[in-house]
């Protein structure tokens, strides 16, 4: 009977610890006036690590396919080994995202184009918040006949999510890094 009670105490020991809370990760002083400065600075770089599109049946296809990069699954695509970033310097932007998800526009618009999320140019609607998480920059931007809405939430341990709603594609979001830059945009 004493064993069977030292189990049962055990496992709801073990239960408490894997089910307790894990506490936000400690932001010092020092990133915050760091973040601070980079976002003042309006010269930063952004380079993802994951992609998160939108699921839908077609791309539940292509995984049941086996076509997606290794380590990934559909809602989290693994980015490492592929070009891309969102570069800030100054008003302007420039972004290169490879695109994984649905297009909501069909025919011949895009025959012989590149399917990535492209950008360059100075942005309208910019707004830059700061939060109690960090910063909130959006803006919106064009390229040829499509236009973006980007959302990018940036923290003071540097990481960052930036959410792309399009006219032509179904949202997707990246989830990575950012470090203030000194250099050119291209």
């Amino acid at each position: 009977m004493k064993f069977v009670f030292k189990v049962i105490v055990f496992f709801i020991m073990v239960l408490a610890v894997g089910c307790a809370s894990t506490s936000a990760p400690e932001i010092t002083s020092e990133q915050i006036k760091e973040l601070d400065a980079i976002v003042n600075s309006k010269s930063f770089e952004f380079k993802a690590r994951w992609a998160r599109p939108l699921v839908t049946s077609s791309l539940n296809s292509v995984a049941n396919a086996g076509l997606l990069p290794q380590g990934s699954t559909i809602n989290n695509i693994d980015l490492v080994g592929n070009n891309n970033y969102l570069r800030m310097n100054g008003d302007s932007v420039v972004a290169y995202f490879p695109y994984f998800g649905e297009r909501q526009l069909g025919g011949t618009a895009y025959l012989g184009s590149n399917n990535a999320i492209e950008f360059e140019g100075v942005p309208g609607n910019m707004k830059i918040n700061k939060n109690e998480k960090g910063y909130m920059v959006a803006f919106d931007i064009k390229h040829k006949t499509e236009t973006f809405q980007v959302n990018a939430q940036l923290f003071p341990n540097k990481k960052s999510n930036i959410n792309i709603n399009s006219t032509h594609r179904f949202p997707i979001s990246y989830i990575g890094n950012f470090e203030k830059t000194e250099e050119q945009l291209h």
